[in-house]
């Protein structure tokens, strides 16, 4: 057991070496146009990244999983909606304690597993890629810069936005920018197939 996690580490431990030397190979040319950029670009990226593989990586057990669970809660409210409102309590009760419950944590801790994958993964590994190498010695280094912005508020204070905070301001635009443009395709969509 423990050659074949040796393995997997080693595969995992290539793939994200490679990643990490495509992405500075990539970028290399729009470091140019200074480090906010890049990272706003590299935020785009990430948020692209996840929704695609969001939409493509669903597994057969987290199908199955909400369908039972959306049999179960049916099945709910059925109870409910019988003539004896006691007697469609007690029914309801009865589906809750017996499988509307476990059909729930079950699809939940799917679901979750799901996101883990699909979200919180991606977005770890860029901020990782990000606070290594845009460190304040490396921006200072490449750009002559400690920061990636700093702003002089009021008399004598400096404000510095460091690449994680500029990183996070940048994710929270494109989370936002991706959600107002699939509504507009979805809406404009919407208007062609009335006409």
């Amino acid at each position: 057991m423990d050659d074949f996690l040796d393995r997997v580490w080693t595969v995992i431990e290539v793939f994200l070496n490679n990643t990490v030397m495509f992405l500075d190979t990539t970028l290399t040319p729009l470091e140019t146009l200074g480090p906010g950029f890049v990272i706003f670009v590299l935020s785009l990226l990430v948020v692209g990244l996840t929704r695609l593989i969001a939409r493509f990586y669903v597994t057969k057990r987290y199908v199955n999983l909400e369908k039972d669970f959306q049999h179960w809660k049916g099945v709910r409210e059925e109870a409910l909606k019988h003539p004896d409102r006691e007697k469609g309590k007690s029914l309801a009760k009865n589906v809750d304690q017996a499988q509307l419950n476990r059909a729930f944590y079950d699809y939940f801790f799917e679901g979750l597993l799901k996101n883990l994958i699909t979200n919180v993964i991606p977005i770890l590994l860029m901020v990782i890629y990000v606070t290594k190498v845009y460190t304040p010695q490396a921006l200072l280094n490449r750009f002559g810069e400690k920061w990636v912005f700093s702003f002089f508020v009021g008399t004598a204070q400096e404000l510095n936005i460091s690449s994680l905070l500029w990183f996070a301001i940048c994710l929270i635009f494109s989370f936002i920018l991706l959600a107002v443009l699939k509504k507009g395709y979805q809406t404009r969509y919407a208007q062609k197939e009335s006409i």
